[in-house]
């Protein structure tokens, strides 16, 4: 449970210097030569999105005993999908990250009609963007039910609190997608993710305790689905 903890919080703290970095001098970095890229990008696409793959794949070992429910094969299976889930994921982070670049680079805001403004605006907020949900839902789906496969021992309350807190730090990040994002995408994919994970832990019986990643998982997406809703529904009116 220690080392998961030690994840969780790791991924909390990763989701504070997306957020802090995304408002910090290096948006207005231009790369050479050619002004290739902006050094936000390249701050995102190597540092802090490799996080984000390397903190579930730790999170693997844990929800499978040291990747022993791996041998079975449906465990195979739910591993393949992990890694059709990763390979999305940063795939569409690229496209998204790329695209974000030129677009807020080299066209107006609002985007004119141009094909080639119109064509970024969509590898940024639709193409890329898709493909980086798709991925998170595979991945997060995976992990969730490889631990529903072999549940831990019982966590105690301080363990669990301590799950919530994190939740709760990681939801701020679904809510920012859910939110705020200038299209829908971010919101689908959110109320998606909480109805699949809520039936999950629901249909399986066991006690949350026992499935301290899916507990975070669901608790993160619940309040982050919700409050999203809600939010941009407010922000409508």
């Amino acid at each position: 449970m220690k080392r998961l903890h030690v994840l969780l919080t790791l991924a909390s703290l990763n989701v504070l210097l997306v957020t802090i970095e995304r408002f910090s001098f290096t948006t207005q970095v231009i790369l050479q030569p050619a002004s290739f890229l902006r050094l936000h990008e390249l701050v995102q696409m190597t540092t802090l999105i490799l996080f984000t793959v390397l903190i579930p794949l730790f999170v693997l070992r844990e929800v499978t005993n040291g990747f022993e429910t791996l041998k079975t094969r449906a465990g195979m299976a739910l591993l393949v999908c992990f890694v059709i889930g990763i390979y999305f994921y940063a795939t569409g982070n690229g496209i998204h990250e790329l695209a974000s670049f030129q677009l807020n680079t080299f066209c107006p805001t609002p985007p004119d009609s141009s094909v080639m403004c119109q064509g970024m605006f969509f590898n940024d907020y639709y193409f890329g963007n898709g493909l980086y949900f798709i991925g998170a839902f595979l991945f997060n789906t995976a992990l969730i039910v490889l631990e529903g496969m072999h549940p831990s021992a019982p966590a105690s309350s301080r363990d669990m609190l301590l799950i919530g807190v994190n939740a709760v730090i990681y939801s701020l990040a679904i809510i920012a997608y859910a939110a705020f994002d200038v299209v829908l995408v971010g919101l689908v994919f959110t109320l998606i993710s909480m109805a699949t994970i809520d039936v999950l832990l629901w249909r399986s019986r066991q006690a949350f305790v026992t499935r301290p990643f899916t507990s975070y998982a669901a608790l993160a997406y619940t309040i982050g689905g919700i409050l999203g809703l809600i939010i941009r529904i407010a922000l409508k009116r």
